[in-house]
């Protein structure tokens, strides 16, 4: 009997990455707080969670666990250098699945950095697609610094996601998350409110997403893997043209 239950125990923890099959179906994501980080992501199905981090990206030389198996993952970095720059890879203690980096700056949790509101700014039309020209004159997006609502996250934004987008440089990244919330109210597309303000914005045609605080500067902007992924997320539905209909169309 002893025997059996801890056989079940280890494939409860390591049978998915023994057997190869956990894949992450969202993130990772980084939340920096002074020379703190928490790395979030989720998989395909329940897994134990490790990070492995350091200064040299062939080299990363420490490791963070979480103590629980599940999809949902959240692993707290500790002890980093202020103003230094991190890789990192997440996964199972068996197997890396992905990895990136992320600017470690003290005050750079998400929400910390404040900025005057991005609605001050002119109304901006809808973003042009890929290739085609750049607005220009009043309907072009204010800098980053007053868009971003944690500069020190936005690089990390970029790397990961600016691809989505053909963005050209995090500043450019920026100011295409900019225009997607002002397209957004322009056309109504659908969205959620958080109780704390958090504003989350989909399109149904173009697969993008994005996040902004109660100050409308925003969190993050990506295309999900997943196609519910905006279905999954918290919050109550909202309009943001009030005469659109509840999904946008």
């Amino acid at each position: 009997m002893g025997f059996q239950f801890r056989l079940c125990l280890f494939l409860l923890c390591f049978g998915p990455a023994w057997l190869g099959a956990v894949e992450v179906v969202e993130g990772p994501r980084v939340e920096v707080a002074g020379t703190s980080a928490t790395v979030s992501w989720k998989t395909d199905v329940p897994a134990g969670a490790t990070v492995r981090f350091g200064l040299n990206e062939s080299l990363l030389n420490r490791r963070a666990e979480a103590e629980a198996v599940s999809t949902l993952h959240q692993v707290r970095l500790d002890g980093l250098k202020p103003g230094a720059r991190y890789f990192y890879s997440v996964g199972t203690a068996r197997r890396p699945l992905r990895e990136g980096s992320f600017l470690a700056v003290p005050g750079a949790a998400a929400g910390a950095a404040r900025a005057p509101r991005a609605a001050a700014a002119p109304p901006a039309a809808a973003r042009p697609a890929a290739g085609e020209a750049k607005p220009a004159g009043p309907a072009a997006a204010p800098p980053a610094r007053q868009t971003w609502g944690a500069v020190a996250t936005l690089r990390d934004h970029y790397e990961r996601h600016g691809r989505d987008f053909a963005a050209t440089s995090s500043e450019d990244y920026a100011a295409q998350a900019w225009h997607f919330l002002q397209r957004a109210k322009a056309e109504g597309l659908p969205a959620k409110l958080d109780p704390d303000g958090t504003l989350r914005v989909w399109d149904h045609k173009t697969r993008a997403f994005a996040a902004y605080n109660r100050n409308g500067l925003a969190k993050t902007y990506f295309k999900p893997d997943s196609p519910g992924y905006f279905d999954r997320q918290p919050g109550r539905p909202v309009r943001l043209k009030p005469d659109a209909t509840p999904d946008g169309r």
